[in-house]
């Protein structure tokens, strides 16, 4: 019969035991070595074996060790008869595994590289007990699985996207929905089921993709441009454009700064040389909207590159910047929303554009920011779905028009296969604000987006319509 070995001394160890004999006697055969036998109860389950020695005796401790015991755990207080305790032990047995308690700087060499040890640091475990208990933390099971956030709990605010929603409508995608935890009951996952607030869902996934699902659920309707960050940076270069186009550009992000709930504006002068303008556009600096002028000369990218360890919710840039295809890549590899202004001012602009495409349903992001921004900026939007064949996409249509209920916003669905988004946009006369997913294809080299077949890289040429770019959850980027 395999039994496990407990060495125990302390506060600890006194309630380790006490909860073992109360609920988990049963489990398992327990030997437990103490010095002192005033933690021994009078009533002793049969399941265990009790001896009183000093455990740093090799004699005695020799009298103990057998090949039954598969396990063995050090419950002790003091790190160096931890330590005595355990080099003991590997004496007398290589392989059983052992756990015990101690911080990372007291271990040894040989601790270290000991593949059947394992440590727990009370350090850690308080920390992570305390950050479960922050608000807007997801829980994280540490005990059981992988304990690495495969899986979480998480609660539904009254303002989530998830809100209202059907389980099968949330395309899931390297992670699951187990759950329901409502009301003190736990309801399994269904198709048809559909989220309430207040309720807590159980998920399970890749840990990395489970974070991003955390953000976007926790993410209130109207709220951009939270997930991604709190603050707005506003990119113009004085060697690339002209003051009539910087102008404009800085109007185009006050009024987001002034409509969109972000923290600040950061208005970043690359290259300056009229002093007198850079004096005209200082004139908006004010407590939530920094100027900085750079007179490093650096190029964009460098400081972009510079700037990465700050958290972008928004950049925004116009397309004498967007046009080098090395700007649009290191703005794709860092994941952030981007808006290209365009001729059209964005507060003419009462009307959102997105055209559907076979890959927008891998792009929940997509029609997140979509209604998002929408709902804050006030403006009805447009679906365009063009199919030659006629072969519409609606399925996304069905999804747009739920988020459009639960966003309260108006949405009108263009169904045609007669003419393409690009030139239904070049010869509207509606100012449109348009949304477009940050496809691998856009930071690619302009020069062959006039032979694509890509109707999101194509669109990225308009230069009339602002458009905000919107990044695709992890592993749905489009080669």
């Amino acid at each position: 019969m395999k039994k496990t070995l407990i060495i125990a001394n302390g506060r600890v160890a006194t309630i380790f035991l006490q909860t073992i004999m109360d609920k988990y006697f049963s489990n398992d055969y327990y030997v437990v070595i103490l010095k002192d036998m005033c933690f021994i109860p009078e009533k002793v389950p049969s399941s265990f074996e009790f001896h009183q020695f000093d455990y740093t005796s090799a004699f005695r401790m020799e009298q103990v060790m057998s090949d039954d015991i598969d396990n063995i755990f050090l419950v002790l207080e003091e790190s160096n008869e931890i330590i005595a305790t355990y080099e003991l032990l590997r004496t007398l047995s290589k392989k059983t595994r052992i756990v015990l308690s101690l911080e990372q700087e007291n271990l040894s060499k040989s601790m270290q590289n000991d593949s059947n040890l394992v440590v727990l640091s009370l350090e850690q475990i308080m920390a992570n007990k305390f950050i479960e208990r922050l608000p807007h933390i997801p829980l994280i099971p540490r005990s059981f699985g992988l304990g690495q956030g495969e899986i979480m709990q998480v609660a539904i605010p009254s303002g989530s996207i998830f809100a209202y929603r059907h389980i099968g409508s949330i395309e899931q995608s390297k992670w699951r929905i187990v759950g329901i935890y409502r009301r003190g009951e736990l309801l399994l996952s269904t198709h048809h089921l559909v989220i309430q607030p207040s309720d807590s869902l159980l998920i399970a996934g890749n840990p990395k993709v489970l974070n991003d699902v955390y953000m976007r659920i926790k993410s209130d309707i109207g709220q951009f441009p939270a997930p991604f960050g709190r603050d707005i940076f506003l990119y113009v270069d004085m060697s690339l454009s002209n003051e009539h186009r910087i102008y404009n550009d800085i109007q185009d992000a006050l009024f987001l700064h002034a409509n969109l709930k972000n923290n600040k504006l950061f208005i970043h002068i690359l290259n300056p040389s009229n002093f007198a303008f850079l004096e005209m556009i200082k004139a908006s600096e004010s407590k939530n909207v920094q100027i900085r002028v750079d007179y490093s000369n650096a190029s964009f990218r460098e400081k972009i590159a510079k700037d990465s360890q700050k958290r972008f919710g928004l950049v925004i840039i116009n397309q004498d910047i967007f046009a080098s295809s090395k700007n649009r890549k290191v703005l794709y590899d860092l994941s952030i929303p981007v808006l290209k202004t365009g001729w059209e001012h964005i507060e003419a602009c009462k009307q959102s554009f997105v055209v559907l495409s076979e890959n927008m349903g891998n792009t929940e992001n997509v029609a997140s920011v979509v209604f998002d921004v929408s709902k804050q900026l006030q403006t009805h939007i447009d679906v365009y779905d063009y199919d030659t064949d006629a072969s519409y996409h609606n399925e996304i249509v069905q999804r747009y028009e739920e988020l459009s209920r639960i966003f309260e916003c108006q949405m009108h669905t263009i169904q045609t296969d007669e003419k393409n988004p690009i030139l239904y946009l070049q010869d509207s006369f509606i100012p449109y604000l348009c949304f477009v997913p940050f496809e691998r294809n856009i930071s690619r080299t302009k020069f062959f987006s006039f032979f694509s077949t890509d109707v999101h890289k194509i669109a990225s040429m308009n230069n009339k319509n602002p458009q905000i770019f919107i990044p695709l959850s992890q592993g749905k980027q489009k080669g």
